[in-house]
């Protein structure tokens, strides 16, 4: 399965993805507003749960790679997890591609996709307070600002609030 726009290819993340899921989960530009550097055998298994293909009743993330056109560089991985009522969307890339709309462009393309092809019509997304760059993601692809969790987890022993945005289409 692949999903295309105007400056990027996306397709099911594979084996040979391995050290671009990693080094996301290393970066600390990348984690800053996520969580704490996790351990590798923590992202191995958070990677393999994203290897088998994906059909609108697995339970299991759906995980694209996401490329760009022009250069033919992975730039970061995009997704989604579905409970069969609604998409948990996320996306992570890497730093040297913050603030060119990549995010926002992949992330269009998957709701539309999923909306289409799987039917799915609720959205959700977690963003920690203070991750402006992905509230503003989030509120270009047509989702609201609908719940805050108050000092709801902790990143470099620092409490934080999560945002919850929701899309019901």
């Amino acid at each position: 399965m692949q999903l295309f726009t105007e400056r990027l290819s996306m397709r099911q993340i594979t084996q040979a993805d391995w050290p671009l899921f990693l080094e996301l989960h290393q970066e600390p530009d990348v984690l800053l507003y996520c969580f704490d550097k996790p351990k590798d055998a923590f992202v191995k298994h958070r990677f393999e749960q994203r290897l088998p293909t994906w059909d609108p009743n697995s339970r299991h993330p759906l995980c694209f790679v996401v490329i760009n056109n022009e250069t033919q560089q992975v730039i970061g991985v995009t997704g989604f997890t579905y409970d069969g009522t609604t998409a948990e969307l996320g996306y992570l890339f890497l730093p040297k591609y913050f603030a060119k709309g990549y995010a926002t462009e992949s992330l269009k393309a998957v709701i539309e996709w999923a909306q289409k092809a799987c039917g799915i019509k609720q959205f959700k997304a977690v963003v920690t307070r203070g991750n402006v760059g992905s509230e503003n993601v989030l509120s270009k692809c047509g989702l609201t600002l609908t719940d805050t969790i108050l000092q709801a987890h902790t990143i470099a022993n620092k409490l934080y609030d999560d945002l919850i945005y929701t899309l019901n289409i």
